[in-house]
């Protein structure tokens, strides 16, 4: 294991607090014009995917720890287990949904996904930010309605139901910011 001192510590950085991984979203080294420099942290806990605000004095060692990314695709699930197969060496990794943190409902058959594994166990996944989804129903707009609304919702082939411009129409393919759930493009073919 690697160790840091606190005013070392950079964005992406993967390190041990109280044998739990973390990583720094962002540090800021403060030396005050009296007493001992400190160091402000931006953490994101990655067993529970919150973000903590800590300070910590900059003489403080962390210690890197054992995280890695592997890019997989997603190929089933049980209701409690999902099922992953890493692209390089073709293994299926098995991940509980507590671990998935709302990229489920975004999964497609052969989806591309990261998960981070942490001591050979995955503890979490993302999808990508943007994603391409067709439309698999929608409701119907009335020509001339745009008074009262100039949006109406569709179901995605995942679904989950959206907002969308009103010239959607089932079978688009529309792109979708996964971090907020809204559509944002519609992709020509």
């Amino acid at each position: 294991m690697t160790a840091y001192s606190g005013n070392s510590l950079k964005s992406g950085l993967k390190i041990l607090i109280k044998n739990n991984p973390y990583e720094v979203q962002y540090s800021e080294f403060i030396k005050p014009g009296k007493g001992q420099a400190f160091v402000r942290i931006k953490l994101k806990e990655l067993l529970t995917n919150k973000i903590l605000n800590k300070t910590f004095k900059a003489t403080d060692t962390f210690y890197s720890t054992d995280v890695i990314e592997i890019e997989s695709l997603y190929l089933y699930n049980t209701r409690y287990i999902w099922v992953f197969m890493n692209k390089k060496n073709f293994e299926h990794i098995h991940v509980l949904k507590k671990f998935l943190f709302g990229c489920e409902k975004w999964l497609t058959n052969l989806s591309i996904c990261k998960i981070t594994l942490w001591n050979n166990s995955p503890i979490s996944v993302y999808t990508d930010n943007f994603i391409n989804l067709k439309v698999k129903n929608t409701d119907v707009a009335i020509q001339g309605d745009t008074v009262n609304l100039s949006t109406k919702l569709v179901k995605l082939e995942t679904g989950i139901t959206v907002r969308v411009p009103l010239f959607i129409k089932k079978g688009d393919l529309i792109r979708i910011d996964t971090r907020i759930g809204k559509y944002v493009s519609r992709i020509i073919r």
